[in-house]
């Protein structure tokens, strides 16, 4: 195949050379796209059915694939430099949506969306076109849809003798009671730690105890006591029942870990499926439980998200990026995909009797009720919503993580994220 995947070395490299060239015109033919993607789930299921895609479209496909922050990287480098040398390219609406609309680096798809008489947007639930949409424009085409869930081992928990949690309280005594238990030889909970990420498991401990990022005013609401507690929650099971390190952790660590059987826990995607339930990679494929995010007093209220397939602005050719995205995203490729543990976003799909028929475990049984759950009772924001949603979720993480680390309080922790939220919410009026 002609595609292929960068490593994160080789994607810095890139990055680094890119300003001096990425100005130029270097697009390709009218029949040739640019496609850049984030190492990701949909990425690994969606690649090998390119081949197919070019030999039925006529269009070749130019696949570039990086990790998440390198991806945005290289992303963010071509559309500020007006380059047309990338046509289509992951989002996720919800992080960057606000502050590339407001620059005008997505391509409205409405009219083509709304022009195809087969593509039936309104196949996709109104909460997951509302998460494509700023300002009344469709920016994206949504490619799945993910919340967060816990993973647990099942195996541990009858050895121990350890109640699946389904409250916050007792997703911290679980924790306990596996660390003493297991003589501290098995980590009890493998969570994100790292600055950026956060915001993304972080979220439901908040929304859960009934606390939004923002008040209605648009001012941050991190003077609220229930967000002190939860900032408490969180950092106390990182930095008490966390493994080593956990300050640099996003998914692909905490998979890992668990894959490997050194945690007994995972709080993570419900994308993460398909990495911890391979056989061929995990050792624990055969002893793995899902459950809905613990409740909090507010009951359980998750993030649930849809990353999307952007057209760049600048792209010169929009007629073949809509072609991938079309193909991309339509019933047909989406029921594919959902053979390699991709949930789908189309209705359609996912009451589909040969995708509902594949969930013949139960594990895959409990991962559809959880994800189902989250897409009905789950919060779209992963963040607060604004042009600068990149640097407050920095903010975010960077004041969490210092409690993680013991080196500031909860209420430390809120007051700073208070103080740094509040210029960058303002910009979202000016």
């Amino acid at each position: 195949m002609r595609h292929r995947y960068l490593s994160t070395a080789l994607a810095l490299a890139l990055i680094g050379g890119l300003t001096a060239g990425c100005g130029s015109d270097s697009a390709g033919s009218a029949n040739e796209i640019n496609l850049i993607m984030s190492n990701h789930p949909w990425q690994r299921a969606i690649e090998p059915l390119i081949d197919e895609f070019e030999q039925e479209s006529g269009v070749t496909v130019k696949v570039q694939t990086f990790a998440e922050q390198q991806m945005r990287d290289k992303v963010q480098l071509n559309l500020q430099s007006r380059s047309s040398s990338m046509d289509v390219f992951m989002t996720l609406p919800s992080r960057e949506g606000p502050q590339f609309a407001k620059a005008n680096y997505y391509e409205p798809l409405d009219d083509r969306a709304s022009g195809a008489a087969d593509y039936k947007i309104d196949d996709f639930p109104e909460a997951v076109r509302a998460g494509m949409t700023v300002n009344d424009k469709m920016i994206a085409a949504p490619i799945n849809v993910e919340g967060v869930v816990l993973y647990y081992r099942t195996d541990l928990f009858q050895q121990y003798g350890v109640k699946p949690p389904t409250t916050l309280d007792e997703l911290t005594t679980a924790a306990e009671q596996i660390k003493q238990k297991s003589g501290g030889d098995v980590t009890p909970i493998a969570l994100r730690g790292q600055s950026a990420a956060l915001p993304f498991t972080f979220g439901p401990f908040l929304h859960s105890e009934g606390v939004k990022w923002t008040k209605d005013d648009g001012t941050p609401n991190f003077d609220d006591p229930k967000a002190v507690a939860a900032i408490d929650r969180y950092a106390t099971l990182a930095r008490e029942y966390g493994p080593p390190g956990v300050v640099n952790n996003t998914f692909t660590q905490s998979s890992a870990l668990f894959a490997a059987g050194d945690a007994a826990m995972e709080l993570e995607s419900s994308n993460e499926l398909s990495s911890i339930v391979d056989p061929k990679t995990s050792k624990v494929a055969e002893n793995i439980g899902v459950l809905d995010f613990p409740a909090g007093s507010a009951g359980s209220r998750t993030t649930v998200l849809s990353w999307g397939l952007a057209i760049s602005s600048f792209s010169k050719n929009k007629d073949a990026a809509w072609k991938f995205v079309q193909w991309a995203t339509s019933a047909e490729t989406q029921l594919e995909l959902t053979k390699a543990g991709i949930a789908p976003p189309r209705t359609s799909v996912s009451q589909d009797p040969a995708y509902t028929a594949t969930l013949n475990t139960e594990t895959l049984k409990q991962w559809n009720a959880a994800l189902t759950k989250a897409q009905t009772g789950g919060e779209t924001e992963v963040g607060p919503v604004g042009v600068a949603a990149a640097e407050m979720r920095k903010v975010i993480g960077d004041a969490v993580g210092k409690v993680i680390l013991g080196r500031a309080s909860a209420e430390e922790a809120a007051k700073e994220i208070q103080t740094g939220l509040t210029p960058l919410l303002a910009k979202n009026t000016q």
